[in-house]
Order: C-alpha cells, then sequence, then structure tokens
C-alpha cells in the first residue's frame, strides 16, 4: 500500500474510535489528609473501569473542596471534616468514605517506637524537651504542629486524652498541609509530628504507636473520617459510578490497602 493512502486509512480508523473510548479523568480536589486512600480508589476503580482515571491533585484544604465544589469550580471535592454552618449554603451533598487514622510520627532517627497519651501531651507543651526522658536517643525534641482549624488538630483534641488541655509550646513549627507535615519530619532530624496514617505510611517516616495501640487496628481511637462533597447535579456518568463504586467490597478493599480504616 502506497504511503499516502496507508495514512489516509489510519486516520480514518482513528476518526472512527467512539468518543466513549476515549480516556476521562474525574478530578476530587481537595484536602491532602486521606490522598493516599483516593489515589488507591482511584486505581481500584480505574481497573473495573478501563479508560477512566481519578486525579487527585495537590492540597487545597477541605475549605477549598467545598469551595470549588461549591461554586462549580469542580464536581467533587474531598475533605477531612464536616461542612460547616457557613458553608451549608452551597447545597453539598457529604458522601463518608473511609476512617482515618491520625498517627503521632517521629523523624526515623529518633528512636522511639511507642509514647503514652501524657508523653504526647508533655511533649508538646514543653516538659518533655529532649528523646532520651522517652526512651530515644540523646537529642533535643523539635515539635511540628498543624494551624487551629485543622482535621488531625481536632481528632486530637477530641480523642487524645489531656490534649485539650494543654498550650503548645511556641517552639514548635506550624505547617498547612498534611504532606507538608510528612515531608518536613522526614528530612528535619529530632521532629516529631501528627497527621494521617494512610500518608505517613508511605512516607520516611517513623509511626509511633499510642499506648501500644496500632492505627491499624480497627478500634484504634484516634480517627477523622474522609468524605467526598458535589452537588447532586454533578452525580451524573463517570462520576456517578465513582460513587457508587467507593461503597464497594473492592473499594473497601482498596482503602484497608492504603490504611484506612472501612466505615
Amino acid at each position: 500500500m502506497k504511503k499516502g493512502l496507508l495514512f489516509f486509512a489510519v486516520f480514518a480508523a482513528l476518526n472512527l474510535v467512539p468518543l466513549s473510548a476515549i480516556a476521562e479523568e474525574i478530578s476530587i480536589v481537595g484536602t491532602g489528609s486521606g490522598a493516599e486512600i483516593l489515589e488507591n480508589l482511584g486505581k481500584a476503580f480505574s481497573k473495573a473501569n478501563p479508560g477512566v482515571t481519578v486525579g487527585v491533585p495537590k492540597s487545597i484544604g477541605s475549605g477549598g473542596a467545598i469551595k470549588a465544589a461549591g461554586t462549580d469550580t469542580a464536581k467533587v471535592g474531598r475533605v477531612a471534616r464536616g461542612i460547616k454552618e457557613n458553608e451549608k449554603s452551597y447545597g453539598l451533598t457529604y458522601l463518608p468514605v473511609a476512617k482515618l487514622p491520625i498517627v503521632i510520627m517521629t523523624h526515623k532517627g529518633v528512636g522511639v517506637k511507642n509514647l503514652t497519651a501524657q508523653q504526647v501531651c508533655d511533649i508538646y507543651s514543653g516538659k518533655i524537651t529532649n528523646w532520651k526522658e522517652v526512651g530515644g536517643k540523646e537529642g533535643n525534641i523539635r515539635g511540628i504542629r498543624r494551624e487551629n482549624g485543622d482535621s488531625s488538630l481536632d481528632v486530637l483534641l477530641k480523642t487524645l486524652p489531656g490534649y485539650k488541655a494543654i498550650t503548645v509550646t511556641a517552639k514548635s513549627k506550624e505547617t498547612l498541609s498534611d504532606p507538608g507535615t510528612i515531608e518536613l519530619a522526614a528530612k528535619t532530624p529530632g521532629t516529631i509530628a501528627y497527621g494521617t496514617y494512610p500518608n505517613a505510611k508511605v512516607s520516611d517516616v517513623a509511626i509511633v504507636t499510642i499506648g501500644g495501640k496500632s492505627p491499624a487496628a480497627a478500634d484504634y481511637p484516634h480517627v477523622g473520617e474522609l468524605a467526598l462533597v458535589f452537588k447532586e447535579k454533578s452525580r451524573a456518568g463517570d462520576i456517578a459510578k465513582f460513587l457508587e463504586f467507593v461503597k464497594s467490597s473492592a473499594a473497601q478493599d482498596a482503602i484497608k490497602a492504603a490504611g484506612g480504616l472501612t466505615l
């Protein structure tokens, strides 16, 4: 076959491919907390629905997700907290996806595997300042905290005995996202931080049990919630399929594999 005829045949064949066969992406914007869970859910969904991918862009926070879905700049958002009173006017549906364990983590050089709730409180209040005081290696403790209103912080305030009553030392450093917190803890010697288990378990940090309780345990007490927010008009096509998929047995397997706890 001549080159000209071959090119025409290929061009014609390509143009006969139905639009449904072209890859589509569902973009889910929002919190950095639980991003690892949604990435795993996306892979499982794509396996069951070839040609459809799920994108999990960098964090814009839970508030950013609610605003984006509420103002129609995104069809689906991911959040690690509920919808606040002043956000209810957006008319969003809130769909819980998984329980999100919140863990204490340290730099890998610290040498501590377990802390009591009281020790965590004493570290963050500045009463304990050296890792050797809690069985770790000699070295100053560098605390990393989250901003007021952060979902991981809210979980500790509600579930960690004594934490709500302390004043966190001003010497601690504030971070503004879960991925940013984990990255700083991984590269800074002597650090302690808190954040989501699914993101931490695939990062270069040491996860510390609290009172000997593993974050993978079904009865782990320090948990938040990962959810999706959207307007009902967006529940159509591939998005509707994904919203149904997150409740399936295959989705539950993906959630547990990523370090989340099923609802």
